[in-house]
């Protein structure tokens, strides 16, 4: 979760050991979904009936209720819908109301799914999780205010299949959370078929997160703000060995998710962890998902702020990280590491920011660029970026491809991207690190290096082919290791160098331009 994890023949670990470091540095140890009841005393030509003490059950035939968000429609049955009022729950906030909102949950209707409405206006102070049961849909404008109770534990539990979350804030102002223990959550997941959608979520440790145990499935987490995520880590100059367990925006510790057009960011001056992750947890799990440690597309989400990484992929296959915005990482903007396999970085814009001194997990020594792909990843393909290094920005390279004693990258794609310094310090365009296997770097476009444009040492076979490489002052266009193995260095267009190729002998080298 470096972001690598530990031994990965370890997994059944409990999940305050989940860190995101690799194996030789871990440490032992939709926009709002629609809300039919939002103030309004009839509804939807009057299939919901507000009252401040109400339940109100449904008459037959039963119709539907659609929670409608662009691109995401979720239609479940409709059952019993009551307002979030009535004894012990005060909805001006002042005085704390979880006993009140635990018993109205548990007096509710079986049957049926449960719509809870929080209605528009109140703040519902709380200082305990609420637990959320199997199909049921907890919505509204209203605001659920965390106090006390929750620095090692979640705001909002779901505990149950088919859940609905939908157009909630949910605050923390107090910060709660703790370096060490258990997790604080904004909202945690241990159940499957789950739709969280369209929510306001601050000032938590951790905003969503599909828990392990399950394995957990079939999850939406879509349009979702989740502001102001507090990292645990010592900050750019700390020596310490934390933040690697905790501090992240959304993450899935499961399969088949859809983390689609959410916001995050990081607390400005926190050292947080992940922006949006996910990774494979299996060993343990009462269940796995039927396709497991798979299946996870992470797309059109913005992220922000100074987590040590924006976006991750762990130990998980067949994901797609697309067309996502992502800014201010200070490891990593996007990463694929570990047993990835199969795996898509496509068409994202990335804003790196990372100044010399932003040091954050220093004692972890990651080799700070905007796409990293670490460890023993096969298969993935990284197209079509844009990676943009901002002023006075610091990188060790646009891509860098690094092994990791027998974790070793192999047929990995570079492709398509192009890479630009625009007033920082790039030192390669692409570069790989320990040992690589079948890698291809064909049709990119790497401006601004000050070093090598492509620099490539281990590789038992390569293909360099097409690329565009302008460095400024730099020393070399391509240089090829003289440990690598056979591979092609081919018409390539090379300036701003003082040479273009430097090449063993077992290197073809044919039809390249530059000085």
């Amino acid at each position: 979760m470096l972001g690598a994890s530990g031994d990965t023949n370890d997994r059944a670990r409990d999940e305050n050991e989940d860190s995101t470091v690799p194996h030789r540095w871990r440490r032992p140890w939709l926009l709002p979904a629609a809300v039919l009841l939002c103030g309004s005393a009839i509804v939807a030509g009057g299939i919901w009936v507000l009252s401040p003490l109400a339940v109100q059950a449904q008459s037959d035939p039963a119709p539907t209720v659609t929670s409608i968000v662009p691109l995401i429609t979720s239609t479940v049955p409709a059952g019993t819908s009551a307002v979030l009022a009535g004894p012990g729950i005060d909805p001006t906030g002042e005085t704390v109301s979880t006993d009140g909102v635990r018993a109205f949950i548990a007096g509710l209707p079986a049957e049926g799914v449960r719509a809870i409405e929080v209605p528009a206006g109140s703040i519902i102070q709380l200082d305990g999780t609420i637990e959320i049961p199997a199909d049921t849909i907890l919505r509204g404008g209203g605001e659920l205010r965390f106090t006390a109770g929750i620095a090692n534990s979640a705001a909002i539990s779901v505990i149950g299949d088919n859940v609905e979350i939908s157009g909630v804030t949910l605050t923390n102002p107090n910060e709660l959370g703790t370096a060490e223990g258990d997790r604080n959550y904004g909202i945690e997941i241990k159940a499957s078929d789950v739709r969280v959608i369209g929510n306001h979520i601050e000032l938590f440790q951790n905003g969503i997160a599909v828990r392990y145990g399950g394995e957990f499935h079939d999850i939406v987490i879509a349009n979702n703000r989740v502001k102001d995520v507090v990292g645990v880590g010592g900050g750019p100059a700390s020596s310490q060995n934390l933040g690697e367990d905790r501090g992240d925006g959304i993450v899935v510790w499961g399969a088949q998710a859809t983390v689609t057009g959410n916001i995050v960011n990081a607390k400005e001056g926190t050292d947080a962890r992940v922006g949006i992750h996910t990774e494979s947890i299996t060993l343990g799990n009462a269940q796995d998902a039927p396709h497991s440690a798979s299946m996870v597309t992470i797309s059109g989400n913005v992220v922000y702020g100074t987590f040590r990484r924006s976006i991750v992929s762990e130990n998980v296959a067949h994901t797609t990280i697309t067309g996502n915005t992502v800014a201010d990482a200070t490891w990593w903007n996007i990463a694929v590491i570990l047993q990835s396999h199969d795996s898509i970085v496509s068409g994202n814009t990335i804003l790196y920011t990372r100044t010399a001194d932003d040091e954050q997990g220093q004692n972890y020594s990651p080799r700070r660029a905007p796409i990293m792909i670490y460890g023993g990843v096969q298969r993935a393909q990284v197209t079509d970026n844009s990676l943009v290094v901002k002023p006075n920005a610091v990188a060790r390279a646009f891509v860098v491809v690094q092994g990791e004693g027998d974790q070793v990258p192999t047929d990995i794609t570079i492709d398509g991207n192009t890479g630009y310094n625009e007033g920082g310090s790039v030192a390669d365009g692409l570069a790989t690190v320990g040992r690589v296997e079948g890698l291809r770097a064909t049709d990119n476009r790497f401006h601004g290096f000050d070093a090598v444009g492509i620099a490539i040492g281990n590789l038992a076979s390569f293909l360099i082919d097409r690329n565009e490489l302008r460095g400024s002052g730099a020393e070399v266009g391509i240089r090829v290791g003289a440990d690598a193995g056979a591979g092609r260095v081919t018409d390539n267009t090379i300036s701003g160098t003082e040479s273009a190729v430097d090449a063993p002998g077992t290197t073809q080298v044919d039809g390249n331009t530059g000085p």
